[in-house]
């Protein structure tokens, strides 16, 4: 073919001007390796304001959940003494994450936004522990590629929860960071003994599950001990001072209750695979080219074998601790499947840590002489975040404009692979429910129907969040309804039985009242739920009771239930004879 403002063909213009080309995109790779190198807090700082921004910003705001109102009550005790006692009978959790957003609601005052800081903080300083890390025995460019794939997993959504889970990540890395100084260089190193006594004490006192990254670390280090047959008393002394704090938890084994969990949530061999799979399915690309180039380098290996000597993954108690930090949800899995608990992605958390290390050590590994190689990587991480936050809706559209659906959503599989298909045994939702769901109205206000009738919450999750986020008016018609026998034998679920105690130590303004006795004063109410909720027995219950159930409009500023049913009872089922 020839162009018609030149001599020659495009193949043979683009042989003569390939080197130019080279020469520029290696010099801008270059360029911007040194930047990193010579400018690595402020590159970091940069990073972490823009992921931040796209990624957290919008989470910090929302309504509190369920589980966070749990601390945000608790936070908010009239005492210190208080809050220790509600965190050993009521939420059955060490109290640091309470003590912590007590702080912050103290400084900031009450509101989601307070209570959330901590957790959101904690996964921030996460990102700078491990940055330091790698910065120090690799180079700030590795230590990069690691906090973009802790930013790239999809628990930063919920990394700003004010729950436990961004501080036991956040206490882990900090042993780690503490462990591997004092370990491997010569000499004590007060700051690196006090992370491996901080560390250790806020992992205990976090989350009972914090016991098991400890005893990681410990691991660690006997490995190590007998390996180099040396001894650190001081190490010795960090790691094993704060092993105190599990006395806090005696408290809590005696105030354990026999709850049932609805069996959707229990362990199973697909959940405990999901777990390893949804961090990776956002990374695939970056870390196939990792695999490929560390394949590359070991096949083509032409450096003194000393050169992986000095390599940190070469370190055995190091690489051990890795790997177990890697394994520890399917340790948590084995003994919540033996208890019968269930089973969420975020209790593993810490597997996080070794799936962001690893990829940047492995590519410091096989191409530590060639930077180019770390600058391609880095930036293709920013542009995945990019395209999986605020760019994908504009991905979507021009991927179908290029191909045909069906070959544009696998062309996708470069920025995210799909998730695994989980097949759940719910209810089947009777047709008629259906088709009224799909044909009510979206209301933005609850009072927008029957603001005169009781307004029933399907499960506690929406009970509390509605209490804790709504007006007055509307608190004063929330009701919670409880059956034990119903939850037990429909959903198989009791989570939620003891809201009547909790009524006592928490301002919870609704109302929790027996089944029974409820529907003896209510011949018609409302309830916001989900037929198909795991945790929710009420709406079937109802329906197998006789109640006609009618779908009469969406609410969507709730989490899980977003249905509005009018419920009508024509006779008490309590009263009827059996």
């Amino acid at each position: 073919m020839k162009l018609l403002t030149t001599t020659g063909t495009f193949r043979e213009q683009f042989e003569n001007r390939y080197p130019i080309y080279q020469r520029i995109f290696s010099g801008l790779l270059t360029q911007i390796a040194n930047l990193v190198e010579q400018h690595s807090w402020p590159v970091f700082a940069a990073i972490t304001l823009w992921c931040g921004r796209s990624r957290l910003s919008g989470q910090l705001y929302r309504n509190l959940g369920h589980d966070e109102l749990y601390t945000f009550y608790i936070a908010q005790a009239a005492s210190i003494h208080k809050l220790l006692i509600l965190s050993r009978t009521v939420d059955l959790h060490p109290p640091l994450t309470y003590l912590f957003a007590r702080f912050s609601m103290a400084i900031f005052g009450a509101s989601a936004w307070a209570c959330r800081a901590p957790s959101a903080l904690a996964f921030v300083a996460t990102t700078a522990l491990i940055f330091s890390f790698l910065k120090r025995i690799t180079s700030a460019l590795y230590g990069l590629i690691a906090v973009l794939f802790l930013w790239s997993f999809p628990y930063v959504y919920s990394a700003p929860v004010a729950r436990p889970y961004s501080w036991i990540l956040c206490f882990t890395a900090l042993m780690l960071v503490g462990w591997y100084r004092e370990a491997e260089e010569i000499g004590p190193h007060p700051i690196a003994l006090l992370a491996v006594w901080l560390g250790g004490f806020g992992l205990l006192l976090s989350h009972v599950l914090g016991v098991l990254p400890f005893a990681a670390v410990v691991g660690a280090e006997l490995l190590r001990v007998r390996s180099t047959r040396k001894y650190d008393w001081l190490l010795c002394a960090a790691l094993l001072t704060p092993f105190v704090s599990v006395i806090s938890y005696i408290p809590l084994i005696k105030h354990q209750s026999a709850l049932l969990f609805t069996p959707i949530y229990h362990v199973t061999a697909l959940r405990v695979l999901s777990v390893y799979w949804e961090p990776l399915r956002f990374v695939v690309t970056p870390v196939l080219l990792i695999v490929v180039l560390a394949v590359d380098h070991g096949s083509n290996r032409t450096e003194d074998a000393r050169t992986d000597q000095r390599s940190p993954m070469a370190n055995l108690p190091f690489a051990f601790l890795l790997l177990v930090l890697f394994l520890l949800p399917l340790a948590i899995a084995g003994i919540f499947a033996r208890t019968g608990t269930a089973f969420f992605d975020r209790y593993g958390v810490v597997m996080l840590i070794p799936a962001a290390i690893t990829p940047a050590l492995t590519l410091a590994s096989a191409a530590r002489r060639q930077r180019s190689y770390a600058v391609i990587v880095a930036l293709i991480m920013v542009v995945l975040i990019h395209l999986n936050s605020s760019g994908i809706a504009w991905l979507l559209q021009q991927s179908s404009i290029i191909a045909p659906s069906a070959v544009a959503s696998r062309l996708l599989y470069i920025v995210a692979a799909p998730p695994l298909p989980e097949v759940l045994n719910l209810p089947v939702v009777p047709a008629y429910l259906e088709h009224q769901s799909a044909a009510a109205p979206v209301v933005s206000s609850l009072d927008a129907i029957e603001p005169n009738l009781a307004l029933v919450a399907g499960t506690g999750l929406t009970f509390l969040e509605l209490d804790g986020s709504q007006d007055d008016r509307l608190a004063q018609r929330l009701v919670l309804l409880t059956d034990r026998v119903a939850a037990s034998t429909i959903a198989h679920d009791t989570l939620f039985e003891n809201y009547g105690e909790l009524k006592k130590v928490f301002p919870i303004r609704g109302d929790v009242q027996p089944y029974c006795f409820f529907l003896s004063n209510h011949q018609q109410f409302l309830v916001l739920g989900k037929y198909q909720h795991p945790q929710g027995w009420l709406l079937r219950k109802l329906e197998m009771d006789g109640a006609q159930l009618r779908i009469v409009a969406r609410y969507p500023n709730t989490l899980e239930e977003r249905d509005i049913y009018e419920v009508t009872i024509s006779a008490n089922p309590c009263t009827m004879p059996q």
